[in-house]
């Protein structure tokens, strides 16, 4: 009986934790009452940082954070990273808004049951902009661009003599950023990732994520910090064929919004599975007009091969298609 109780006295500990990490980096911004809302818009540095990385954490509304568990996941939820069974190689190319483009690069391997760790790269380039003077002359040209390097790590920190879906993991990744326009500045950040035991069966699981936690990027005279984004996300299992994501998200500079999204997975050879995904999100909703804030994609696994496309509308300002690769050796 003791030891029953010992156990659910610490289960109960560890639930804490989540509600510990998200009070810790939350309660510092509660004196700054623009954050988390539509008049802090635009306040916040390295907006690259926000980019979905990946097409299929993109089709799925970026309701992304509790399912990552490839390479990927580097940038979504480092905790995700404890999945990666051998070594994962991710890559994506995605031609942006307004002529700018993004391409992102990650490897993640595991360390057996020590956990796993990954490297990242992302890279926002603006193309180039004509420079000119207070009269409009062009002086010449200027070409703009942000980059992120990211090492990042994952590990169980309870329940090692259970089995991996019933452990708390923990994930943390470290940043170098760095961002140029007419003169360049970097500074480094760091993100928190949690993911909580798997519950109703290992058909249901919590995860919690706080990115950009700190670092100031100073553009001439003006010095801004970086989005702090929160993530509370959910993975539904409803079978082996459908997961059900959902995620609520609050950045810094604007207003918490809900992210949601579906994966159907369809066997089609014994080595090969085609999915198709959809999700939307309430992201600025009212601010852009046309169609927005729904995604599309499908991909295609065969073997440890994994191909993926997504189309995201941003209304009037365009649509942006993603290609991301990924492979595990």
């Amino acid at each position: 009986m003791k030891k029953r109780a010992k156990q659910k006295y610490n289960f109960a500990a560890t639930a804490l934790m989540p509600l510990l990490l998200l009070c810790s980096i939350a309660a510092p911004l509660s004196s700054y009452s623009q954050d988390f809302s539509s008049n802090s818009a635009g306040t916040a540095s390295g907006q690259f940082l926000k980019i979905a990385a990946g097409a299929r954490g993109a089709a799925l509304g970026e309701a992304y954070s509790a399912l990552a568990d490839d390479a990927f996941a580097l940038d979504w939820n480092p905790a995700g990273l404890i999945h990666v069974e051998k070594n994962s190689m991710a890559f994506m190319h995605a031609p942006y808004l307004a002529g700018t483009f993004t391409d992102y690069f990650a490897y993640a391997e595991t360390s057996g049951e020590v956990g796993a760790w990954g490297v990242g790269l992302k890279y926002m380039n603006y193309g180039k902009i004509d420079r000119t003077n207070s009269s409009g002359l062009v002086l010449g040209t200027f070409a703009p661009y942000d980059a992120a390097v990211s090492v990042g790590f994952a590990c169980y920190i309870t329940g090692f003599n259970k089995a991996p879906e019933e452990r708390f993991v923990l994930g943390a990744t470290g940043k170098f950023v760095k961002s140029k326009i007419l003169s360049e500045d970097s500074t480094v950040s760091s993100d928190i990732g949690l993911n909580m035991p798997y519950l109703f069966e290992n058909s249901f699981r919590i995860s919690l994520t706080a990115q950009n936690i700190m670092g100031t990027l100073r553009y001439d005279k003006e010095e801004a910090a970086l989005p702090l984004i929160l993530r509370l996300g959910t993975l539904t299992k409803l079978s082996d064929y459908f997961n059900l994501t959902a995620d609520i998200i609050a950045a810094r500079d604007n207003l918490p919004f809900l992210a949601m999204g579906g994966e159907v997975k369809i066997p089609a050879y014994e080595d090969m599975d085609v999915f198709l995904r959809a999700g939307f999100n309430t992201r600025a909703i009212s601010e852009v007009s046309g169609s927005r804030n729904v995604s599309f994609g499908a991909g295609l696994r065969y073997t440890d091969y994994n191909l993926d496309y997504s189309f995201s509308p941003f209304g009037g300002l365009g649509s942006v298609h993603r290609i991301s690769a990924a492979v595990t050796f």
